[in-house]
């Protein structure tokens, strides 16, 4: 009795760990840290923990001990208590539910001598914990739950025989705790499932894996070692914590067939690194630095380079199907990160023109937490948002007493529909779509194409009357040229929810600047309502002494704004 008792014992202690891994917040909300700042800080993890273990204490030995070990229920509650209200700012748990846990586990020791009152609270406690960790009802939050109850169970029973009592009517506590043991182990090997922990020829490079690995290899070894062993099982067992807790500062294996934004050291420098879409097939990856090399062979490394209309280094890679190593080199420093293509096909086309801007769709969509695989690029299609604004910058133009307008786009499927929609409207609003004059321009091109056109028009070699964009040309490499463009925009940039996304993309992918596209991506994940249609100006400031150069911040625009020009738009 007393070895199984000792076995179930540590099946609970090795399970606690990846138990309290598992409801800290960055693994609990389907493991959505990207670049790399998904290391959880292990101060979190312990107070998972001994919020676990004390509170099982506590509950059992009120239960199951008397007035004789009213202390011990005391000190376990005390602990319990000040690991609820320890979590507040290292866990981030609401105020209102820790603070009535809390005071709930210091009743406990007042009802030692009521042990059904002591229970009957106990379970409401357990439930409570269980519930901080399924606000949502997703499942892997459900799983939580169900590994924390177990967890709790397990190591209640133990304490509760420990405590004095070996059973409550016909059930035997004994085989409730290594039942409950067994259950709390298959969650957290669920959880290690879930993290896609699998034996292949990659694994070398994941380190999560190996310590997954380890973990669970060496606490099989530690619980199935007799008791005559008893210091085998202990270098074991505290191993197989050390693996445990080292699964607290490593980053996550990639989530496979989905864009990919990591950040890896080069040089001394963090620089931020985008696989778009990380499938079977040609990828752009997108370095947020110059004078970068990329591949899949650190001996053989492709020369990356600039794209129009963006920043930063631009370089093909093909990807193999699964998982592969990404190298790239910048500053004499050779760095990597894992990839993982997925068993899909490939995904949208990213090596036409308008990759960077596909890249820049699929980046807002990470940053707003979005795991899907990539569907389309935005210059597949012309949206009926997008539509709407160029039929309502025809009007504008129109209601300026011009006669005639000139249309500039590209052949992509947008920008042959964009043309399309821009001549029906010239014609309902009377107006000639003719060669570029002394008239509007409007560029209803990608951004590479438009780069071009409006270097032209602030050299003076195209005629225009003024330059209006579409709405999926506010990037601010574009802006940034002095052709006094407009746009139809649907939000402010100096609004909450437009500084929230640059706030966001600032600290994800410093210096990367913000984009329409990217925005609306962003928005459409947060489900956030698009605001009235207006058109703005774009404006660089240059204050002396500035030089009117762009030092490398994150902004709309290059030392300048965005700002509206005319009311609401039909």
């Amino acid at each position: 009795m007393r070895g199984r008792l000792h076995r179930a014992g540590l099946v609970a202690v090795l399970a606690a760990v990846p138990i309290g891994i598992s409801t800290t917040p960055a693994w609990a909300d389907d493991h959505d840290a990207p670049a790399g700042v998904a290391a959880i800080g292990g101060i979190a993890v312990f107070i998972h923990c001994v919020s676990l273990l004390a509170t099982a204490a506590a509950v059992a030995t009120a239960w199951g001990g008397g007035r004789a070990v009213r202390s011990r229920t005391s000190v376990a509650a005390v602990i319990a208590a000040a690991a609820d209200i320890a979590a507040i700012p290292a866990c981030g748990t609401a105020v209102v539910p820790s603070t009535l846990l809390a005071l709930g586990t210091l009743a406990l020791p007042w009802l030692v001598i009521r042990p059904r009152a002591a229970l009957a609270l106990g379970a409401v406690i357990a439930v409570g914990r269980a519930l901080q960790a399924v606000p949502d009802g997703s499942p892997a939050r459900t799983l939580t739950a169900a590994g924390l109850l177990a967890a709790m169970c397990c190591v209640g029973a133990i304490c509760a025989m420990l405590a004095g009592r070996r059973g409550a009517g016909p059930v035997a506590l004994g085989p409730v705790a290594t039942g409950a043991a067994l259950v709390t182990a298959g969650v957290a090997t669920a959880y290690c499932v879930r993290g896609e922990v699998r034996l292949d020829a990659t694994v070398l490079w994941f380190t999560f894996e190996w310590l997954s690995i380890a973990y669970f290899g060496l606490a099989a070894v530690a619980v199935t070692v007799g008791p005559a062993s008893r210091r085998f099982q202990a270098v074991m067992a505290a191993a197989a914590l050390v693996a445990g807790v080292g699964l607290v500062g490593v980053p996550l294996p990639p989530d496979a067939g989905v864009p990919m934004v990591r950040q890896v050291d080069a040089a001394g420098q963090r620089l931020p690194v985008l696989v778009t879409p990380q499938r079977p097939g040609w990828n752009l990856v997108h370095v947020g630095a110059d004078d970068v090399r990329v591949g899949l062979d650190p001996n053989r490394l492709a020369v990356t380079g600039t794209r129009p209309g963006t920043t930063g280094s631009w370089g093909l890679v093909r990807l193999p199907t699964g998982r592969s190593r990404l190298w790239l080199t910048h500053g004499g420093a050779t760095a990597s990160l894992a990839v993982d293509a997925g068993q899909a096909g490939p995904g949208p086309d990213v090596t036409t023109a308008d990759g960077p801007e596909c890249a820049s769709a699929s980046l807002g969509a990470v940053l707003a937490g979005d795991s899907r695989p990539l569907a389309a690029c935005p210059a597949e299609e012309l949206t009926a948002e997008d539509a709407d604004a160029l039929r309502a910058t025809v009007s504008f133009i129109a209601g300026r007493g011009v006669t005639a307008i000139s249309v500039r786009s590209d052949d992509s499927p947008r920008g042959v529909a964009a043309r399309q929609v821009v001549e029906a409207a010239g014609a309902a609003e009377k107006l000639r779509v003719t060669d570029p004059g002394d008239h509007p321009l409007l560029v209803v091109s990608g951004w590479a194409a438009a780069e071009t056109i409006l270097r032209e028009v602030a050299a003076d070699r195209l005629p225009a009357q003024g330059s209006y964009l579409a709405p999926w040309l506010l990037t601010g490499p574009l802006l940034a040229i002095p052709s006094s463009p407009l746009l139809p925009l649907r939000f402010d940039v100096r609004d909450n929810a437009p500084t929230a996304y640059l706030a966001e993309l600032s600290e994800l992918f410093p210096l990367e600047p913000p984009t329409g596209v990217g925005y609306t991506a962003w928005m459409r994940q947060r489900a956030l309502a698009a605001g009235p249609l207006r058109l703005y100006a774009a404006a660089q400031l240059f204050l002396p002494g500035a030089g009117g150069h762009d030092h490398g911040s994150t902004a709309w625009v290059p030392n300048g704004t965005v700002t509206a020009v005319s009311g609401r738009l039909p």
